[in-house]
């Protein structure tokens, strides 16, 4: 049980009736805006602050004994996610269940990953809490997901290590990037050799620039396969690569990945059907020109935008290997 001497809602005000909260900033929360605050009620609420734009797409569980909420705040337009407990009797799980929010979003680089940092470990407790088993991961996603762990595992880590490449990996925490590094920003896509020479642009946000960082976006391009076929890859065998070299080369992130494929919704006890052989990656520059949409490409008009991407309107974007493996070991 949590003592009264380590409560971290210890000494804080209840707020007055409304929606105005009195919060207290959690300290190493910064650039962050996270608070904890009592509501007129006395029932603990955990809250993050945030331009509304950062939060286009947003989807919130329902969690019993937990209220998650969006919503905007009148005087200044800033958007507040917010979970409050509703029985003071789970305050121990439900300070286990915040400082994990603290600990993810503290941790995120830009303001739009904060925010799906917070939504994404919302959703990890909601089915915690359920006890239920995971839905097993769609086609799509499950060639979506061979093709960022091959980027992290045959891309950047012999460029820039494993651990930075696992530290880097995004994708799994339904951020807007699959990957962050220090300097640069990776968008991955993967498609089969078959299908027609585009990808799919599933949020304003996918191609959007990132201050300090450049921003590539990685097309993969994998064959359908049956499984003696040398090469053959599904989820079960490149997660198997990557678990043995991260366990040989680098065992401190070993805890970090499991909880990354666990919050991309990978399960070992799953049938994953996908078969594929990698044949090619191109690489392609997101610079000014490049045809995307992002925020505030229309003010006034829609959000939460998706868009197909001809990849034959990219000829002029298209990197060489030589000059993407150069970009990666940062000689560019």
């Amino acid at each position: 049980m949590t003592g009264k001497s380590d409560d971290p809602w210890l000494g804080i005000s209840a707020s007055p009736p409304g929606p105005r909260l009195n919060g207290r900033l959690v300290a190493g929360s910064r650039p962050w805006e996270i608070f904890r605050a009592l509501d007129h009620l006395g029932r603990r609420i955990l809250f993050l602050v945030h331009a509304r734009v950062a939060a286009s797409g947003t989807t919130l569980p329902k969690i019993a004994g937990v209220d998650v909420e969006a919503r905007v705040r009148s005087e200044d337009d800033k958007g507040i996610l917010s979970v409050t407990l509703e029985n003071a009797d789970d305050a121990d799980i439900f300070t286990r269940f915040t400082d994990d929010i603290i600990e993810t979003v503290a941790a995120a680089r830009d303001e739009v990953t904060a925010v799906q940092s917070f939504v994404g470990r919302t959703w990890k407790w909601h089915s915690f809490l359920k006890g239920g088993r995971k839905p097993t991961l769609s086609r799509e996603v499950q060639l979506g997901l061979i093709g960022e762990l091959w980027t992290l595992l045959n891309i950047i880590a012999p460029s820039r290590g494993l651990n930075t490449a696992v530290m880097g990996w995004r994708g799994s925490q339904r951020a807007p990037k699959d990957f962050e590094l220090s300097d640069l920003c990776i968008e991955c896509k993967a498609r089969g050799a078959a299908s027609r020479n585009k990808v799919r642009i599933t949020s304003e946000h996918q191609l959007d620039d990132v201050s300090g960082h450049q921003l590539i976006l990685l097309v993969h391009t994998f064959a359908t396969a049956d499984e003696k076929d040398a090469g053959a890859l599904d989820l079960y065998e490149i997660v198997e690569q990557v678990r043995s070299a991260i366990t040989s080369d680098a065992p401190h992130a070993l805890k970090a990945f499991e909880a990354a494929l666990e919050d991309a919704g990978h399960d070992d006890t799953h049938q994953y059907e996908v078969i594929v052989l990698h044949r090619a990656f191109d690489a392609y520059r997101v610079r000014d020109g490049f045809p995307r949409i992002v925020p505030g490409a229309f003010p006034d008009g829609p959000v939460e935008v998706a868009y197909d991407l001809p990849l034959a309107d990219l000829s002029a974007f298209h990197m060489s290997e030589r000059d993407f493996n150069g970009l990666l070991a940062g000689k560019d």
